[in-house]
C-alpha cells in the first residue's frame, strides 16, 4: 500500500472525529466517495489494527469497515469489494493486532464486523474462520483469549440467524 494513501486516509479520519462542522463535513464526504474505492478498506483495516492511533481515529475505521461491508461485501452489490481484496481482508482480521484490542468498545464492534463477513463467507470462503479462533483461545494471553470469545459469540449469533435452509444446514454441521 502506498503511504501517502494511508496517510491521506488517516488524516480524513482525524478530520471526520472533528468537533468544527466546516471540518466535518468534507472528510465525512470524502470518505463516502472513497467508500467504492479499490483498497480503501485495506487502509481501514491498517488503521484500525494499529493501536498507537487515536481510539477516536480507530472507532471511526471500525464504523467504516463495518459499514461498506454492509453495502460493498456482496458480489452482486454495486462497486463491490474485489475478490483479492476480500482475501487479504479476511487474512487481515484475524491477527494478533486484532486479537489483542485493548479498547473494549472497539474490540465490540471488530467482533461485530468479523461476524458480518462470516454470515457471507462463512464456511464456504473461509474455512479457516472457526479453526483460527479456536487455535487463539489457546494463546497464552488472556486478552486474546477474551476476544477470540467475543468473535466467536458474534460469529455463532449471526449465523444462527440465518434463514434459508441450505445456510441452516451448513450452521449445523459445522458445529
Amino acid at each position: 500500500m502506498d503511504p501517502n494513501i494511508y496517510a491521506l486516509v488517516l488524516d480524513t479520519l482525524n478530520r471526520a472525529t472533528s468537533q468544527d462542522a466546516e471540518v466535518l463535513k468534507p472528510a465525512e464526504k470524502k470518505l463516502q466517495e472513497w467508500e467504492i474505492e479499490p483498497g480503501f478498506y485495506s487502509v481501514l483495516l491498517d488503521v484500525l489494527s494499529n493501536h498507537s492511533i487515536n481510539i477516536n481515529v480507530r472507532w471511526l475505521a471500525v464504523m467504516c469497515f463495518k459499514n461498506g461491508v454492509d453495502r460493498y461485501w456482496r458480489r452482486n452489490a454495486p462497486n463491490a469489494i474485489s475478490e483479492e481484496e476480500k482475501v487479504k481482508l479476511r487474512e487481515g482480521l484475524l491477527t494478533t493486532n486484532i486479537l489483542s484490542e485493548p479498547v473494549a468498545q472497539i474490540a465490540t464492534q471488530q467482533a461485530v464486523l468479523i461476524s458480518k463477513i462470516a454470515r457471507f463467507d462463512c464456511p464456504g470462503n473461509w474455512p479457516s474462520l472457526v479453526p483460527e479462533l479456536l487455535g487463539a483461545l489457546k494463546a497464552p494471553q488472556p486478552l486474546v483469549q477474551h476476544r477470540s470469545l467475543l468473535i466467536f459469540h458474534h460469529i455463532v449469533k449471526a449465523l444462527a440467524s440465518k434463514r434459508l435452509a441450505g445456510d441452516r444446514r451448513t450452521f449445523q454441521e459445522s458445529c
